[in-house]
C-alpha cells in the first residue's frame, strides 16, 4: 500500500520537474536557434549591401588589409582600433557568391575558402535561383538572393558553424537535462519517504494495537462464556443472562476478526497451488440455505473448473465466504451470481448483487476499517462492525491481487482478480 503511494508521489515530482525542464530547455534552445538564424540572415544581407556599395566584398577587404599594413609599417602608433566583436565574427565567417548579370552569364565569383569548384558553385547559385525562393537552406549553406536591374547575386554562407554550435547547445541542454532529473528523482524519493515515513508509523502503531487488543480480550471474554454457561445452569433460562451471552458472542466474533486483521497484516501465509474453483463451490454450498430463507437463489453456473492460484487456502476461503455475505447481507432482492474466470493468467472472481447504487467517493472508503455507511448498506445490527471487507482486501493485498467496487444497472459488483499457477 505505501509501496505504491511512494511511487506515485515520486511519479508526480517526475511529472511535473520534467515537464518543467523540458519547458525551459525548449525555450533556451529554440530561442537562441532563432537568434543565430537571425544573425546569419543579417550578415547575408550585410554581404549583399556591401556587394552593391563596394562590389566583391573580399577583394575590397585584401585591399583593406593591404592598405592597413602599410600603414601599420608606416607608423605603428597610428594602427587603427580593434574591431567591435560583430565585425570579427563577420570577418571570421566563410561567404561565397556568383553575380550573374541581366543575360544570366556569370559576372563575378567569390569562391571564398576554395571549399569547392567555380562551376559547383555557380550550378548551386542556378539551384537556388530556380527555387524561387529569396533565401533558405542547400546542400549545407545558407543562401540568399537578390536581384536588381543590372545583377542578380546569390550569397552562399557555410552553415557548418551554425549547426556545430546547435549541436553543441542540444548536447549539453540533454547532458544538463539528465543530470538535473537524476538529481530532482533523488530528492523526489528522499521526500516521498519523508512524506509516508509517519504514515507508516502511525499505520504499524494501529496493526499492533489490533493485534493487542485481540489478545488481550480473547481472556475476558473466555472468562464471560463459561460462567455464563456456569450460571445458565445453575439458575435456568434468564433473560438478563441470555444478554450477556449473546453480546458476548458478538464480542467473540469482533475478537476473532480482529485477530484475523492482525494475521493478515504480518503476512503470516503459508502459499501454495490451491484449487480456487473448488474453493469458491465450497463456500457458495452453505450460504444456500442462508440466502434462501431470505428468498435469494446464488447463481453459480459461471464459476469454471479447475482454476488454480497461489495461495493459502484458508484465507482464500474466508475471503469468498465475506464477500457472498456481504452480498446476501445488502441485496435489495433477486439472485446473486458468483463468478470466476480464466482473463488471461488472471483467475478474476465476481460477486454480484442487486442494490442500491454506492457514491463513488464511498466506494473507495468500502474497504476501510469500521467503516459503514448506512445509505448504502443496510445493518440490521448483527455481527457486522465494517471489519468483513477490510480483512477481504487485506486478504488479496497478501496474496498479491486486486480487489474492487463497481456499480451499474442496479448491481452492486465485487471483483478480485489473482494471479494464476
Amino acid at each position: 500500500m505505501f509501496k505504491k503511494s511512494k511511487i506515485k508521489i515520486i511519479a508526480s515530482i517526475m511529472t511535473i520537474m520534467t515537464l518543467l525542464l523540458a519547458g525551459t530547455f525548449g525555450v533556451i534552445y529554440f530561442s537562441s536557434y532563432i537568434e543565430m538564424s537571425q544573425r546569419d540572415e543579417q550578415m547575408l544581407e550585410r554581404y549583399t549591401h556591401i556587394y552593391g556599395q563596394e562590389g566583391n566584398p573580399s577583394k575590397s577587404d585584401e585591399k583593406r588589409i593591404q592598405d592597413e599594413g602599410d600603414n601599420q609599417n608606416d607608423n605603428r602608433d597610428d594602427a587603427p582600433p580593434p574591431k567591435p566583436e560583430d565585425e570579427r565574427e563577420y570577418d571570421a565567417v566563410a561567404f561565397y557568391s556568383v553575380c550573374f548579370d541581366s543575360k544570366n552569364n556569370v559576372k563575378d565569383i567569390d569562391n571564398g575558402r576554395q571549399s569547392m569548384s567555380d562551376s559547383d558553385l555557380t550550378d548551386m547559385a542556378k539551384s537556388a535561383i530556380d527555387s524561387n525562393e529569396e533565401k533558405g537552406k542547400l546542400n549545407g549553406y545558407n543562401y540568399l538572393v537578390q536581384k536588381t536591374d543590372d545583377y542578380t547575386l546569390v550569397v552562399f554562407m557555410d552553415r557548418s558553424g551554425f549547426d556545430k554550435n546547435i549541436s553543441t547547445l542540444l548536447k549539453f541542454t540533454l547532458i544538463f537535462g539528465a543530470v538535473s532529473l537524476m538529481i530532482v528523482f533523488a530528492l523526489s524519493v528522499l521526500l516521498a519517504n519523508l512524506i509516508i515515513r509517519p504514515l507508516e508509523k502511525n499505520h504499524e502503531a494501529q496493526k499492533r494495537f489490533i493485534s493487542d487488543a485481540g489478545h488481550e480480550l480473547k481472556t475476558p471474554v473466555t472468562v464471560i462464556s463459561t460462567n455464563a454457561e456456569v450460571l445458565a445452569g445453575e439458575i435456568g433460562e434468564n433473560r438478563w443472562l441470555s444478554n450477556i451471552v449473546y453480546e458476548n458472542e458478538r464480542m467473540s466474533i469482533l475478537i476473532k476478526q480482529l485477530m484475523t486483521l492482525a494475521k493478515t497484516d504480518k503476512n503470516e501465509l503459508k502459499l501454495e497451488k490451491v484449487d480456487f474453483s473448488h474453493i469458491v463451490i465450497g463456500e457458495i454450498l452453505p450460504f444456500e440455505s442462508i440466502a434462501f430463507d431470505k428468498g435469494i437463489e446464488i447463481d453459480y453456473d459461471k464459476v469454471e473448473d479447475e482454476i488454480c492460484v497461489n495461495g493459502n487456502s484458508s484465507q482464500l476461503s474466508q475471503l469468498v465466504s465475506i464477500l457472498i455475505d456481504n452480498a446476501i447481507e445488502h441485496s435489495t432482492g433477486g439472485d446473486i451470481e458468483v463468478k470466476l474466470l480464466k482473463n488471461h493468467n488472471k483467475a478474476v472472481l465476481k460477486v454480484i448483487n442487486n442494490g442500491e447504487e454506492i457514491p463513488e467517493e464511498k466506494r473507495i472508503l468500502l474497504f476501510d476499517r469500521f467503516y459503514r455507511v448506512n445509505e448504502a448498506r443496510n445493518d440490521d445490527g448483527g455481527n457486522h462492525y465494517g471489519l468483513g471487507l477490510s480483512i477481504a482486501k487485506s486478504i488479496v493485498e497478501a496474496h498479491k491481487g486486486e480487489i474492487t467496487v463497481d456499480c451499474k444497472d442496479g448491481k452492486v459488483i465485487f471483483e478480485v482478480s489473482l494471479r494464476m499457477v
